[in-house]
């Protein structure tokens, strides 16, 4: 089950003022903050130092294994059954090439979707989101609001709470 959520969130109406928040909250060794906000906006991704995702790997690490495979699949299976055409190589590297390519494709496909979505339930895991009835209520993030949740230790609190109002954060709620 998830655990009771420690820490510190607030509303902004102006985005500058939320992504000035942001970038001090980083700057104070706070990582792990949760932005809402009712549309993309590319500053909250500067604001939290343009995360990148590890999903470009999967699909890197797919294309190279289903290239090997191919490859040695289509080799092995040319030395173990020749049949020798008058005069042509029995591994004929040229006429690979199209299988090559789709079963990279295919395996970057696969890797691709194994990554996010093992991804995507590992950093689930990670979050935990408020659970005061005020944040229940509170809608605004997906209209009119940006939103920020950090989630921090006891002493911590006053801390986030001092960088929040900082910023003319609209409402700021600890809960602890």
């Amino acid at each position: 089950m998830s655990k009771q959520f420690t820490g510190v969130w607030a509303a902004y109406e102006y985005l500058d003022d939320f992504c000035g928040a942001v970038r001090e909250l980083r700057g104070s060794g706070f990582q792990r903050l949760t932005t809402l906000a009712p549309c993309p906006r590319h500053e909250i991704d500067h604001a939290l130092g343009n995360p990148q995702s590890r999903v470009p790997f999967f699909t890197l690490a797919g294309m190279f294994t289903g290239f090997t495979l191919a490859f040695t699949i289509m080799t092995f299976m040319s030395l173990e059954w020749i049949i020798p055409v008058s005069g042509k190589p029995i591994v004929s590297y040229p006429i690979m090439g199209p299988v090559l390519f789709e079963l990279s494709v295919l395996f970057a496909v696969w890797f691709t979707v194994f990554g996010m979505v093992g991804l995507i339930l590992n950093d689930l895991r990670k979050y935990v989101f408020p659970s005061s009835k005020a944040w229940k209520k509170y809608r605004r993030f997906t209209r009119d609001r940006f939103g920020v949740i950090v989630p921090c230790t006891q002493h911590d609190l006053e801390k986030v709470e001092s960088i929040l109002n900082k910023y003319q954060a609209e409402e700021v709620n600890r809960e602890a």
